[in-house]
């Protein structure tokens, strides 16, 4: 390490990183939450470490990128882990990426992150094993493309050498002995071959990581422009007709959803509609609008008056329709409580009624609509915070829980994932009612309670070998509280109690 120069020493950093990463990354059986949330935290702040030229933006990105990776470590809810990690991502591109002199718009910002791992991958890297003394016609070995190379022709010959074997017995004959005389075979029972699978993953990401990172950190500080070509934005789209056509049905239209968004339940039920069906017919509507305003008036460069207040009306119409929506959805969570898909749906409206907002005073301030897209992006970013602050697991369990005709709906609350903290209510719950003549779907409407009984038992069977590299935060928090529960005789009980409702529906047919 002291014969290393400052970019040797870079490298080997990197390549000791790699090492760090693929192990990290890669379990067996488990989500690897503290691993991967680990290998975003380490990457981001060794990348910002060595970004030059740190804008205002960039900052702010960093730091979004920072909490979306250690949420991924907090929540384990798949749907929010899987938010998490692509925001992680988004954000930590976005921080990545040099400064830029034209502003980028929304399809920039879509478009910017997939040319910057293009670039990055036939980009020259700045950083390899570089000594301080040389020797008079020594060369420069740069060990990331040799172990590129030598991976892919690992991966050459595990599809080449079965095929030309298929095809000539003489080959194959050759690649079977050389096969026996390494021994290869007494290597893999040796190891295992789920183990050596495992560890072949590792090395391949290894090899990836040493290959790409350097490139990354050499292309981050190098100047680019990574806005959509303009080949695709010459042109402006002739948007006044369509807008005034579709402005003019969507105010017949939201006459018409007065009436019906307002009606008595008699009148719903007299055209045959429900209350589900009530608020998914609002969101559906909801999200058309939100395409048109967005795709419609963000890309209408009318300058004209009349032009304008189009743009105007459509806003308006957009934010009128999620007001309903709001209502909608409150009337059907006071009826049967909170779910996934009414959380969700509230969210939604929030988002969209802020991106309107963010929009409408753009547009009164003439402001660039670069400016409306950064606003934009933040605020997506803040709301999907919330989202991991609120805890929607938690509040539909501790809150109001989802509800049926027959009550409680106790099917419902069983897949709820570990971050409700719940399941040593729910199981309490499934002791008192383990007495098979008292079960009734009128009394606990359950109709599945091995699903709780089976998340039980997997996180019990998840932390008695315990990986620190698979830990979460609330999964581990939720273990805790049932670490002790035997699940044997309850598992026995209701494997019992559903074989005998199953025989009595199938008698009842």
């Amino acid at each position: 390490m002291k014969n290393l120069t400052g970019r040797g020493k870079v490298y080997a950093a990197i390549c000791l990183l790699s090492l760090v990463f693929s192990y990290l990354i890669v379990t067996l059986n488990y989500f690897p939450y503290l691993g991967i949330a680990l290998s975003f935290l380490v990457f981001l702040l060794f990348s910002y470490k060595y970004k030059v030229g740190k804008q205002k933006d960039t900052k702010l990105y960093f730091v979004f990128a920072i909490l979306f990776s250690l949420l991924v470590f907090i929540r384990g809810e798949p749907l929010t882990t899987f938010f998490n990690l692509v925001a992680a991502i988004f954000f930590g591109f976005l921080m990545l990426l040099p400064g830029q002199e034209k502003n980028l718009g929304f399809t920039d910002q879509i478009y910017a992150p997939f040319l910057f791992v293009l670039k990055s991958v036939f980009t020259r890297s700045d950083y390899y094993l570089e000594f301080e003394k040389k020797t008079g016609n020594s060369k420069i070995v740069k060990w990331a493309e040799v172990a590129f190379g030598i991976l892919i022709a690992i991966l050459l010959m595990a599809i080449v050498l079965p095929l030309l074997s298929s095809a000539n017995p003489f080959f194959q004959k050759i690649v079977l002995d050389s096969w026996n005389f390494f021994k290869l075979d007494n290597l893999l029972r040796l190891i295992g071959l789920q183990t050596a699978f495992i560890w072949l993953v590792r090395v391949g990401f290894f090899v990836f990581f040493i290959f790409m990172i350097p490139k990354v950190i050499s292309l981050i500080n190098k100047n680019d422009d990574y806005s959509l070509p303009s080949e695709f934005k010459k042109e402006n789209l002739p948007l006044l007709i369509p807008k005034l056509i579709l402005a003019i049905i969507l105010i017949v239209f939201f006459v018409t959803q007065l009436q019906f968004y307002f009606a008595t339940d008699e009148t719903l039920r007299s055209l045959g509609l429900s209350h589900s069906q009530h608020t998914r017919e609002v969101f559906t509507q909801l999200s058309l609008v939100a395409g048109i305003v967005l795709l419609l008036v963000y890309n209408s460069r009318q300058e004209s008056s009349f032009g304008k207040l189009i743009n105007w009306m459509l806003v308006v119409q957009g934010i009128f329709l999620t007001l309903m929506a709001f209502k909608s959805d409150f009337e059907y969570i006071n009826a049967w409580g909170l779910t996934y898909r009414r959380l969700y749906g509230l969210t939604f409206a929030t988002w969209i009624t802020g991106i309107f907002v963010l929009f409408f005073e753009n547009f009164r301030h003439k402001n660039v609509a670069a400016l409306f897209v950064k606003k934009t992006i933040i605020f997506s970013g803040v709301i999907l915070l919330a989202v991991n602050v609120l805890n929607f697991d938690y509040l539909i369990y501790h809150f109001q829980k989802a509800r049926t005709g027959q009550g409680i709906d106790y099917t419902y609350l069983s897949m709820l994932s570990a971050d409700s903290l719940s399941y040593k209510e729910q199981i309490v719950k499934l002791e008192e009612m383990s007495d098979v003549d008292s079960y009734s779907l009128d009394v606990y409407d359950n109709k599945n309670p091995l699903i709780i009984i089976h998340k039980i038992e997997n996180l019990q069977n998840k932390y008695s070998k315990f990986d620190l590299r698979t830990m979460n935060l609330l999964d581990f928090w939720q273990y805790q509280q049932i670490k002790s529960q035997d699940t044997k005789q309850l598992r026995a009980d209701y494997e019992d109690t559903l074989k005998i409702l199953n025989e009595v529906r199938k008698k009842s047919l």
